[in-house]
């Protein structure tokens, strides 16, 4: 079944903060952009001093930013098989389209089908550890990670979720927490240990995306990104780091 249809998304980017339905096999589709008008979203949190304009920001820190809305989360009503790469470990266009446009796409109540469902490993990221799994000399840019509801394990709801942000936000909050040696070089870097003094009721769906991964008994998750824009980390809210989630890599 395909993921989604374009259309459909161009409707999305159209009117951001509303929720579009559609259906596909007698299975209704919800797609929905988590944070739309982000940079808005980053100079309400940062302020004006910080974020005077995102073009000053991206030559100060030497780090791209081309997102207008962040996030998309699409929901299947019913369980749904998507086969969202090959053997090969290629990710579908469609999919590279939809990361290249939201930063991070969130699905619930799908799985992977049969032939690539055990591909990978599992991994528990370190807590508010903001990181990249992946950097710019290897071939397999995006990860993708899944909750599958046929594993024992990951059948059951996850104690911890995990947090998403692009690089430019890595920077700002260093900027803002005066952390500058993790800053003291232009571009990228591979890991930030940031917000662990911050509220995170105040920054969760506002700057950075939450995968919670808590839905109930049975359902599958999936999520993934280009880690060459985007940083992620788990947030352990009570302390308790949860399961380990599939994780692979992919061309």
């Amino acid at each position: 079944m395909p993921l989604v249809n374009l259309k459909i998304i161009e409707q999305l980017i159209s009117m951001p903060e509303s929720q579009l339905e559609c259906f596909e096999n007698n299975n209704k589709i919800t797609a929905q952009i988590l944070i739309p008008h982000y940079i808005a979203s980053l100079r309400q949190f940062y302020g004006e001093k910080l974020l005077p304009n995102i073009e000053v920001v991206k030559h100060r820190s030497g780090i791209g930013f081309t997102m207008q809305h962040f996030g998309l989360k699409i929901r299947f009503a019913k369980p749904v098989s998507l086969n969202l790469h090959d053997k090969n470990m290629d990710l579908s266009e469609i999919c590279k389209r939809l990361i290249t446009l939201f930063g991070t796409v969130i699905i619930e109540n799908a799985y992977l089908p049969d032939s690539i469902r055990d591909i990978g490993h599992k991994n528990r990221f370190p807590h508010l550890n903001f990181h990249r799994d992946r950097n710019e000399s290897q071939p397999t840019p995006y990860s993708l990670y899944t909750r599958n509801p046929f594993d024992p394990t990951q059948a059951e709801p996850r104690t911890s979720s995990t947090l998403f942000i692009p690089n430019i936000v890595a920077y700002l909050q260093c900027m803002k927490e005066h952390s500058y040696d993790q800053i003291n070089t232009k571009g990228i870097k591979s890991h930030y240990n940031i917000f662990h003094q911050q509220d995170m009721t105040e920054v969760i769906n506002k700057i950075m995306l939450e995968h919670s991964w808590n839905l109930p008994e049975g359902i599958g998750e999936i999520s993934m990104l280009d880690n060459r824009t985007m940083l992620h980390a788990s947030y352990q809210k009570n302390g308790v780091p949860g399961y380990r989630i599939g994780v692979r890599y992919l061309g």
